[in-house]
């Protein structure tokens, strides 16, 4: 039996299909079993397989097909890892734009309140003018980190305007949150999976079919 529709050439394959690609091989496997070439090979069976039979012989031989294309696999896992990376560290100016000027002007009024509230009791006068002036600073920081904020967030809204993939094509997910490199990734896995796993699995078992028909007959 070809070992490429079994999983024995990849029997030391451990990367199982995470459960968010199960609607991904779900898909390539419709497009499949609706592609010309295995329409054509299921009506030359005569009614010995159904599309229906073939689709379900195929899912439950997901894993070993999947194995076909464990290296652009590999390869999509690798892509999203480094995207969450990417994004995680995305965050950081977003928080710190966030938490830079309210902690500054949470510092601005605390030096303020107590450094005009021991001018005003005439205590402590040295101490209260320090208070003062770095109550100022503080403010002074709190107005340079909104301004800074602002310009950041007209500056990211211009580079993720939307635009465009003139790479979207066929066993595409153009409704998907993922970057360019991950989709393409995801694109190479899908055509890998159509070409050197489940198409090579319809047509065996498409050819076994026609055999067990023919040797009854």
């Amino acid at each position: 039996m070809n070992e490429t529709c079994t999983g024995d050439k990849h029997s030391g394959w451990r990367d199982h299909l995470r459960e968010e690609d199960l609607p991904a091989f779900e898909d390539v496997l419709r497009q499949a079993l609706e592609s010309a070439e295995i329409q054509k090979a299921l009506r030359a069976t005569g009614g010995m397989m159904t599309s229906g039979e073939l689709r379900t012989v195929t899912w439950e031989a997901r894993e070993s097909i999947a194995a076909s294309a464990a290296a652009e696999y590999r390869g999509l896992l690798r892509s999203r890892r480094a995207d969450v990376s990417a994004h995680a560290s995305d965050q950081l100016p977003a928080v710190l734009a966030v938490l830079t000027p309210a902690l500054a002007g949470l510092a601005a009024a605390v030096f303020l309140f107590v450094g005009y509230g021991l001018h005003l009791a005439s205590s402590q006068p040295q101490l209260a003018g320090e208070l003062q002036a770095m109550g100022w600073i503080c403010a002074g920081v709190t107005g340079l980190s909104l301004l800074a904020d602002l310009i950041w967030l007209m500056i990211t809204a211009i580079r993720n305007r939307p635009a465009s993939d003139p790479g979207t094509g066929l066993l595409t997910d153009p409704d998907t949150d993922d970057s360019l490199k991950v989709r393409r990734q995801a694109r190479h896995w899908r055509r890998a999976l159509l070409s050197r796993g489940i198409l090579p699995f319809l047509r065996a078992r498409i050819e076994e079919a026609q055999n067990t028909g023919t040797a009854t007959r």
